[in-house]
This record gives C-alpha cells, sequence and structure tokens, in this order.
C-alpha cells in the first residue's frame, strides 16, 4: 500500500509539473495576448500545485491568492482597457529569441547534475509555516497593509489614466 500511496504522488506531481511547463510555454509562445496570459494563469496556478507537493500548502495559498488573485487581476485589467481591437500581442521571432530558452534549459541541465547523486527521500514533510504567520500578523503587519494600500492606488491610478485617454480619444472631454 505505501509503494501505491508513492506511485500516486510521484504520478499527481508530474501531472501539475507538466501543467506549470505548459502554461510556461503557452504564455510565451502564444501570438494573441490574450493566450499569453490564460498561459500565464496556468503555469502560476502549477507552481502552487508543486508548491502543495512540496510540503507548504500555506505557500501554495499564497500564490494563489498574491499572484493568481492579485496580479493577474491587475494585468486582466490592464489588457481590457489598452488593447485596441484586433490588435494581436507578439512581433515576429528574431534569432536572439533562441537565448531564453537555452539558458533556463542550461541552469536546469546543470541543477539537475547537481542533484542526481542524491538519493531519494520520499516524500516531503511538512513544514511548520505558523511561525510565518504569526510574524505577517505581528511584526510584519504595518508593511503588509501599506503595501496592500499602495497596490489598490496603482490599480485604481491605472484605471483612471485608462479612462481618462479613452475619453481624449473618442473626443468625451
Amino acid at each position: 500500500m505505501d509503494n501505491f500511496i508513492f506511485k500516486v504522488y510521484y504520478l499527481s506531481f508530474a501531472i501539475v509539473l507538466a501543467q506549470t511547463v505548459a502554461g510556461g510555454v503557452l504564455a510565451v509562445a502564444a501570438k494573441n495576448l490574450i493566450h499569453c496570459f490564460l498561459g500565464m494563469v496556468v503555469a502560476l496556478i502549477g507552481v502552487a500545485g508543486l508548491y502543495y507537493h512540496l510540503g507548504s500548502p500555506f505557500i501554495a495559498l499564497m500564490q494563489v491568492m498574491i499572484y493568481v488573485g492579485a496580479v493577474c487581476v491587475a494585468i486582466a485589467f490592464g489588457l481590457s482597457l489598452t488593447r485596441k481591437a484586433g490588435e494581436e500581442g507578439l512581433k515576429p521571432l528574431s534569432p536572439m529569441a533562441v537565448v531564453p530558452v537555452v539558458l533556463p534549459a542550461g541552469m536546469l541541465a546543470a541543477t539537475l547534475k547537481g542533484l542526481s547523486h542524491l538519493e531519494k527521500t520520499g516524500m516531503p514533510r511538512k513544514l511548520d509555516e505558523s511561525i510565518i504567520g504569526w510574524q505577517l500578523l505581528g511584526n510584519y503587519l504595518f508593511p503588509f497593509e501599506i503595501i496592500s494600500v499602495l497596490l489598490t492606488l496603482a490599480v485604481i491610478g491605472a484605471l483612471s489614466v485608462a479612462l481618462i485617454r479613452r475619453r481624449e480619444k473618442n473626443g468625451n472631454i
């Protein structure tokens, strides 16, 4: 039974890893800007799944709340307010487009080579994340709240600038 649990764990980890890689590839390879955005969302949700599988559900939840919930919503607002009808986001690829593919592939190969001599230890153990929570709600509460207010003001400012530009363009000043 224990062997079966390990197999299910490794299979589910491989599925989440494939989701993350597929979302990342879609985010950088799609011609349509909306498809790039959706690929980024899929990749970020996959990263949250990887955090969960590695024994850190708190970090996985923060990944979903901050990156998928806040950053992606802000990007969606930006896309909806700035895109023109029929506009496609990407230009034709140049020879320098190989660098963002080759560089991370080399880094991954070096990391895997360095880790290849380590033995497998099984499933990761659960981390005690209560320290992070106490620090966020204790010592770092004020900076945390200041950052949330700053992000809210940035979104409001971006919306107002986009609406002013849209009115100027339509002649409704």
